[in-house]
């Protein structure tokens, strides 16, 4: 399977990323990815108190009128009524949905899912204020949340990560579902060979010094602000004991043994411009977002 990760970070408008949806939680939004993610974003949608989140962002940059999602989902017990109102007043799409089996986040993904064609094709009735690109029949999603508070939570967006894709995976058509965390791009690779490009990552040149950095803190391929993505990366199987084969990395290895309690591959550094992890089970893959995309605290 393959991925290309950064290309809802890259500029070149004439190599446009593919159609994508930004779901946000109620969790504290990553500003600095999120602005350059809302440029290319076809849809937003809220998951309940997410609403909140966005609404606080927008209000801050005087923007709570002008930049709205276009849908807010869940059984809006998060949501304050001061938000709901605001909103609703602008035309929202704003839909409760009492099922106590399911959560906000998982509701979302399955709206995102279920509307897919009409979200890829370019719509004049549509809220969002961001240039929509024409569909392929795929929709990426890309979950803004945070995995730097409460331990339980963190494991709990990592848990319906892995469910929703595997789920998403029986479907050809479903795109791929990134997790954009405080300082991290977090998704589950597939079974199989898994092919991801990362390109613009800041690490050394070959031949330099390991791991050296100049005085500006740059690594050795460009200046900061054209880098996408640190080198640092976590290979985590999170679904029970497994083997993978890794390439492009500092630290290769073929047929290693990997679980929960035994050997993990974390703080693993890229070191090519496509990398490649193979696993006979799904894997979580996290890799560290440029600085001038983490959230200041």
């Amino acid at each position: 399977m393959d991925w290309d990760p950064t290309q809802f970070f890259r500029t070149d408008a004439h190599n446009p990323p593919s159609p994508y949806a930004l779901l946000v939680l109620n969790q504290p939004i990553n500003e600095k990815a999120f602005k350059v993610l809302r440029e290319h974003a076809n849809y937003t949608i809220c998951a309940d108190g997410g609403a909140n989140r966005f609404y606080d962002l927008m209000r801050k940059n005087g923007l709570e009128s002008t930049i709205l999602p276009d849908c807010i989902i869940g059984d809006l017990d998060s949501i304050h009524a001061s938000v709901h109102t605001h909103y609703s007043s602008l035309g929202v799409t704003i839909i409760q949905d009492p099922d106590q089996y399911s959560t906000d986040f998982t509701k979302s993904l399955k709206y995102l899912r279920t509307h897919t064609p009409d979200i890829t094709s370019p719509s004049p009735s549509s809220h969002s204020s961001y240039p929509q690109t024409a569909g392929n029949g795929r929709l990426e999603i890309l979950i803004l949340g945070g995995l730097g508070g409460r331990v339980d939570q963190a494991f709990s967006q990592i848990h319906h990560l892995y469910l929703m894709t595997r789920s998403y995976s029986s479907d050809q058509a479903a795109g791929n579902l990134y997790l954009v965390s405080e300082e991290s791009l977090t998704f589950i690779l597939q079974p199989g060979r898994n092919v991801i490009r990362t390109p613009k990552t800041n690490r050394p040149i070959p031949g330099s010094a390991a791991d050296s950095t100049d005085s500006t803190g740059c690594g050795g391929d460009g200046e900061s602000e054209t880098h996408l993505l640190e080198e640092n990366v976590g290979i985590i199987p999170i679904s029970g004991p497994a083997r993978i084969t890794t390439k492009g990395f500092q630290w290769d290895v073929e047929d290693w043994p990997t679980e929960i309690g035994g050997q993990l591959s974390t703080s693993n550094h890229i070191r090519a411009d496509v990398v490649e992890v193979t696993a006979e089970v799904p894997i979580l893959f996290t890799v560290e977002l440029a600085k001038r995309f983490k959230r200041v605290r």
